[in-house]
């Protein structure tokens, strides 16, 4: 091998290792062609009685072309040469992966992500990787989405039409530009976002932005001045104060029954309510609330990192975005993320783009 040798070489070397780990000690996965990482190169997986599979390998760093177009490229060049293909990227995000084995397409990452597949002979290796994409410390892409700034662009990213500029995007988010183009960079790399070669954003999976956004964030974690609390006379009695008071915002499986169209029933009971307050302890002294542990209550507070979700002063109660909504459903307790499924069901009869 060259000292020269290009960004594709470790990674076809990585994807060698990941597959070689997992298969059988009798079985071999190695390169074949004049010269394998300089152009056209194929991996030969082989069993003992020499019976195996050939894929075409087409190794690419993540991000760039957007999901659709890779796949598309990828079932071209498998009817072209006739060989299965091996995608091999640094990082393959969840939204990604799906996208590839729906199209029935193989691929390895360097994290260990893995799925190998053939029908003749039948094949099924698999491997699990690393959650997020991981970056060079050089990088100045956003690593954990769990600051302020990235959730006021992922609940922008969950409302506004595409295609949307960085700029136009920074504005309807109210954060700079700088921290739309960081955020883009990951979800692009990861498969969440496509952007077009001016860079502007050109498709959203808002399922997955929202799946990939819980991964990092969380309602009690992320949230400051949490709380908990049990209502003695029961919730139906809370539901209706907490609509008498001002600068509250109501998430969680509350939000959920006002947002799911008429005709649909939550799918779980409403047993814990949870709210956010400018002060937690202050709203549950107005509600007559008594202090409990996570383990009894079922009313939870929080101050909510980004105070901008509020209502203003002197408003009444108000709904929190639908996307902080679905993100908190993913990451509080119960069977609250089956309700998140619910609410981006009925959001894809209306929006196809929350579908994945």
């Amino acid at each position: 091998m060259r000292n020269d040798a290009r960004p594709e070489t470790l990674l076809l070397e990585d994807a060698i290792r990941q597959v070689r780990e997992l298969l059988p000690r009798a079985w071999t996965a190695n390169l074949t062609g004049a010269a394998p990482y300089a152009g056209d190169v194929l991996l030969s997986v082989r069993g003992p009685a020499g019976v195996g599979v050939t894929y075409r390998v087409e190794a690419k760093r993540a991000g760039g072309r957007s999901l659709a177009d890779t796949v598309a490229a990828l079932r071209e060049r498998q009817r072209e040469t006739g060989f299965p293909v091996l995608f091999v990227a640094d990082y393959i995000g969840p939204a990604t992966r799906r996208a590839l084995a729906q199209a029935g397409i193989s691929y390895v990452d360097a994290t260990g992500w893995v799925r190998l597949v053939s029908d003749d002979p039948l094949i099924l290796l698999t491997g699990e990787g690393a959650e997020r994409s991981p970056r060079a410390p050089e990088s100045s892409a956003v690593v954990r989405l769990n600051g302020v700034a990235t959730g006021r662009v992922i609940r922008a990213l969950s409302e506004v039409e595409v295609p949307v500029g960085v700029r136009e995007l920074a504005s309807a988010a109210q954060v700079s530009p700088g921290s739309v183009s960081k955020l883009l960079t990951t979800l692009a790399a990861e498969g969440i976002v496509d952007r077009d070669a001016r860079g502007a954003v050109s498709n959203v999976r808002r399922r997955s932005l929202l799946r990939r956004w819980a991964q990092d964030y969380g309602y009690a974690t992320t949230n400051p001045g949490l709380g908990y609390w049990l209502a003695p006379r029961g919730l139906a009695q809370v539901i209706d104060r907490v609509a008498e008071q001002e600068g509250v915002a109501v998430t969680g499986s509350a939000a959920v029954r006002r947002l799911l169209p008429p005709d649909k029933t939550s799918v779980v009971p409403l047993r814990l309510l949870a709210l956010y307050a400018a002060s937690p302890r202050r709203l549950a002294e107005q509600l007559g609330l008594v202090e409990a542990d996570a383990a009894t209550a079922n009313v939870v507070i929080a101050a909510p990192q980004d105070g901008r979700i509020l209502p203003s002063p002197g408003e009444p109660a108000t709904l929190a975005p639908t996307a902080l909504v679905v993100a908190d459903l993913l990451t509080l307790p119960g069977r609250s993320d089956a309700e998140a499924e619910q609410l981006m069901d009925a959001l894809t009869a209306i929006d196809p783009s929350w579908k994945e």
